[in-house]
């Protein structure tokens, strides 16, 4: 405990018995308590800082109300009210922090000194960004640094009040909240540069600073894709990040671990590095078990290291990862299903892709059922439901329950429709590939016509898409022209020769839409089979229905999965 802070008991004791003198020095005493100009060991709370200049503040108003103030005293609410504008910040109380910064600066009679002006201007930015409204806390983080650059080196006093590395790291925030990341990490370099260069006593000022500095510095260059200069911040990061300070400010710290450790895993794995990938993953995990008032930094380790563990094919070990994280991620949503239960979801939908690869569709479609459950529960979330549906579509084939699959298709499918009316760029696509899904659960369902139906939907709404994919649309002509094989042997088998006339002719029309070679192969291959089971039957129908003779395609059957190799066809 620092002498000053011994003293307030005495200090307010003399305030109540001479306020005209012992007033103000009870004052200055709080706002150098609340703002100590050396803070490298044991830095009071942040609560306790709040308490003294609030107090400060209740001071000096009476002695600015009289009618003819000091200026000190102006002078002083003004300081005093910027002081608690940050305390407020730290606090996460941002709409009080907000409004006590406009005080600050609208003290009538007080002098603007830069000092005190920068900081509740400071004070002002980091609590409309930190309270999500980072559009407005652009300006103020821009004025505050231009004020810090404009300002002579602060003297001892002042120096508690800020600094410009402290208006570097909020504008760096303000435009990285912006989703303007480039920017953010060239402010994070300029002051990660102006941190290392500052000696140690004035360091102690921006004791936090460094640390999140740096973790911020290796997330965004990361979020850039600048793997190699994020790894090399490594050494210098460890030495900060997880050096004495970890014991000095642990609840700051110790997330930072975590954050970094995790980075560092998705660089190296970006870099095609897995073993220092899983090394740093499992670092963070077991970081992150020490925080037990804060899981969701669990939430992040775990699924940092599930998806190493997925790149590693280990599959075993992600399978317990997930589970864990499912568990954490269901405890996390009690109390915010806003943020967690969309993350519950995917976790789920993750493990249950775990689950098939390693052979076990049963808990896969059981997993996926849940995260299913999970997008119904919270609302507003079609278009992750559709995603979700088709999995489990799929999944469910997979099992061998092709009603089912057919079903959760078929709503995945409904879903996308609905989807599609709004935003048709990117939702028709995505409507063609889930159709391909509704026919191929249609077509293990033995519905052949409905199969057909789906392909010739998706085919239809990959051509009628400027920016569909190619290879969705082969992928999509090719499925097309085998349904269209097998329905027509289907109803030939069945004594519909009419109706296998019909598929006969839309494979003929698909030949003419698609160079593919395969579609043009399933055409000749149908029409001979069909020719070879049931020649009687077939050509009189298309001679009834085209009128025209029946198509021979001189290509002689040779065995049962294919033709010989005669090309001439007459």
């Amino acid at each position: 405990m620092g002498p000053v802070r011994m003293l307030l008991p005495s200090l307010r004791a003399t305030a109540r018995l001479a306020p005209g003198w012992g007033g103000p020095l009870l004052g200055a005493a709080l706002l150098h308590c609340a703002a100590p100009v050396w803070v490298l060991l044991g830095p009071p709370s942040v609560a306790r800082r709040s308490v003294w200049a609030a107090e400060a503040v209740t001071l000096y108003r009476p002695l600015v109300e009289r009618a003819r103030p000091e200026q000190r005293h102006l002078d002083a609410l003004g300081r005093a009210l910027a002081v608690h504008a940050n305390t407020l910040v730290w606090s996460g109380r941002y709409a009080e922090a907000g409004a006590v910064a406009d005080a600050a600066l609208s003290v009538p009679g007080a002098r603007r000194l830069q000092a005190v002006t920068a900081c509740a201007v400071h004070a002002r930015a980091q609590a409309l960004v930190y309270g999500g409204r980072p559009e407005e806390a652009l300006a103020p983080a821009q004025e505050c640094v231009a004020l810090y650059r404009g300002m002579t080196p602060p003297g001892r006093r002042d120096r508690a009040l800020g600094g410009l590395p402290n208006a570097l790291n909020t504008q760096a925030s303000v435009f990285a909240a912006l989703g303007r990341t480039e920017e953010s990490v060239a402010v994070y370099l300029e002051c990660a540069a102006l941190l290392r260069a500052m000696p140690i006593r004035q360091s102690s000022h921006v004791l936090r600073l460094r640390p999140q500095v740096l973790a911020e510095l290796v997330g965004g260059l990361r979020e850039l894709g600048r793997y190699e200069e994020a790894l090399a911040l490594g050494p210098e990061a460890r030495d900060v990040v997880f050096g004495v300070i970890t014991r000095l400010l642990p609840d700051l710290v110790r997330p930072l671990h975590v954050r970094l450790l995790t980075d560092w895993a998705f660089c190296h794995s970006a870099t095609g590095a897995p073993a220092p990938a899983r090394t740093h993953a499992e670092e963070a995990v077991a970081e992150a078990r020490t925080l037990d008032a804060q899981p969701q930094w669990l939430a992040v380790a775990l699924n940092c290291l599930a998806v190493v563990l997925a790149e590693l094919a280990a599959y075993d070990e992600q399978v317990s990862t997930l589970t864990e994280l499912t568990d954490v991620y269901a405890r996390l949503a009690t109390d915010r299903p806003e943020v967690y239960e969309p993350l519950l979801a995917d976790a789920l939908d993750d493990l249950a892709r775990c689950h098939r690869r390693t052979g076990d569709h049963f808990k896969a479609v059981a997993d996926t059922e849940r995260a299913v459950a999970v997008y119904r529960r919270s609302g507003g979330h079609e278009a992750q439901l559709a995603r979700l549906l088709v999995n489990l579509s799929i999944r469910q084939e997979k099992s061998d329950d092709a009603e089912s699959a057919v079903a959760s298709a078929h709503e995945a499918v409904t879903l996308t429709r609905r989807l599609a009316e709004t935003d048709s760029d990117t939702h028709r696509p995505l409507l063609a590939r889930r159709l391909r899904v509704l026919a191929r659960a249609l077509g293990r369902a033995g519905d052949r016509t409905g199969t057909v139906a789906c392909y010739e939907e998706a085919e239809v709404l990959l051509r009628d898409s400027p920016g569909a994919d190619a290879g969705d649309l082969a992928a999509t002509v090719s499925d097309l022209a085998v349904a269209l094989g097998r329905a027509v042997l289907d109803r030939l088998a069945s004594g519909r020769p009419e109706d296998a006339v019909a598929g006969l002719r839309s494979l003929l029309a698909l030949t003419r839409r698609s160079d593919a070679t395969d579609v043009h192969a399933r055409c000749v291959t149908v029409f001979a089979q069909a020719h070879a089971e049931r020649p009687d039957d077939i050509v009189r129908a298309w001679e009834r229905v085209v009128g025209e003779a029946y198509p021979t395609f001189v290509y002689r059957r040779t065995d049962s999965r294919g033709l010989g190799a005669n090309p001439a066809a007459r």
